[in-house]
């Protein structure tokens, strides 16, 4: 298809005479076509002519348009079924020619229109001016009043096309006056709102995302935290079951919970993390060692007291009976308790013993 020659400089005129002409075009190549296949050839015409290339919803505007307004077209839309698509196809009611007259006479009419609108609305103002003023006041072309009326004017007017782009932002902010405040261009100022909107579009979407994200992560940790629970109570009956202290295996188990709560899929995937085997194994050893120390605090305890009860008792019987006696009475013994020791408890015990001891020998002795 050739360049199209119009002299009409409306580019929505222009964009019409364009359409009707590949309309033309497209019913006299194919006997079947889609809206798709107009938009193709239509944007093609657009493009050699200079002009912006539009997408599906435009075309489809100006098919409508077409027939209803300018009435130059008879559309045809026949739904085929679902899955089939819709048939269509765009009659030209007149000639091509014909319909370029009828596109331009419309779009003169409506100038012409605007024209006499507003010279009717410009008399009428005047009309309601001198009722109101006995003199009539003679405007100066060359006043710099005028100028200076002028400039506040059209500041005045940029103003309020920046405040409608403001209201049509919708801020959720008040930080869009430090732009209104700023001694810069109307253009300048509408493109500094229009980042500071997307700004804070992205930030607000980043902020529900974040929301849902924490909100699903919250869910997936309690599960988590309860599988780690359940792991380590676990681990601590085992444990238990081997003689370790369980009140000492209760505060380190606290401990590792504590420290795990936050990530306790190092503790659960324990087949693809080393963390439970190595806990478990500094655990073993912390209480072996303190069941050591245990052990040899009990012996020094048990030694201490076997001192303290022999520097008592030897006075009052032979050696040779105190010694098997004393310490098959400290073995008998669950736990020693230097209280006992001090407060004479062991002393008297033992002493009965003893006494008991040696009427046992003097009978037999005496046989």
């Amino acid at each position: 298809m050739s360049k199209i020659e119009t002299t009409c400089k409306n580019k929505y005129q222009h964009k019409l005479i364009t359409l009707i002409s590949t309309i033309s075009y497209i019913n006299r190549q194919f006997k079947k076509y889609s809206q798709n296949r107009i938009l193709y050839y239509f944007n093609g015409n657009l493009k050699r002519n200079g002009q912006k290339e539009i997408k599906i919803k435009t075309l489809q505007s100006y098919l409508y348009k077409l027939e209803k307004e300018f009435q130059v077209t008879n559309n045809y839309y026949q739904h085929l079924g679902i899955n089939m698509g819709t048939a269509i196809y765009y009659k030209l009611q007149y000639s091509k020619k014909e319909c370029y007259r009828r596109i331009n006479k419309n779009f003169k009419e409506r100038k012409e229109n605007r024209h006499l609108n507003r010279i009717n609305k410009y008399y009428q103002n005047k009309k309601a001016y001198n009722k109101n003023s006995s003199v009539e006041k003679w405007e100066c072309i060359n006043n710099i009043n005028n100028s200076n009326n002028k400039e506040e004017k059209t500041k005045l007017i940029e103003k309020l096309q920046v405040m409608k782009y403001v209201k049509k932002c919708k801020f959720k902010t008040d930080e869009f006056h430090s732009i209104l405040n700023l001694e810069i261009s109307k253009d300048e100022k509408i493109k500094a709102l229009r980042e500071m909107k997307r700004d804070e579009n992205r930030l607000r979407k980043n902020l529900q995302n974040r929301m849902k994200y924490d909100e699903n992560n919250q869910s997936k940790l309690q599960f988590k935290q309860k599988e780690l629970s359940r792991i380590l109570d676990k681990a601590k009956v085992k444990l238990e079951k081997k003689g370790y202290n369980e009140k000492q295996l209760e505060k380190e188990m606290q401990e590792i919970y504590e420290k795990y709560k936050s990530k306790p899929h190092f503790i659960i995937e324990n087949d693809k993390y080393g963390d439970l085997k190595k806990i478990m194994g500094k655990i073993e050893m912390s209480c072996e060692k303190d069941r050591k120390n245990m052990q040899d605090n009990e012996k020094n305890i048990k030694d201490n007291i076997f001192s303290i009860l022999l520097d008592q008792l030897r006075h009052n019987t032979s050696i040779e009976i105190l010694l098997p006696v004393l310490k098959n009475y400290l073995n008998k013994q669950e736990k020693l308790d230097y209280s006992k020791a001090f407060n004479n408890q062991y002393y008297y015990e033992l002493l009965k013993l003893l006494e008991n001891k040696e009427d046992y020998c003097k009978v037999q002795n005496f046989k």
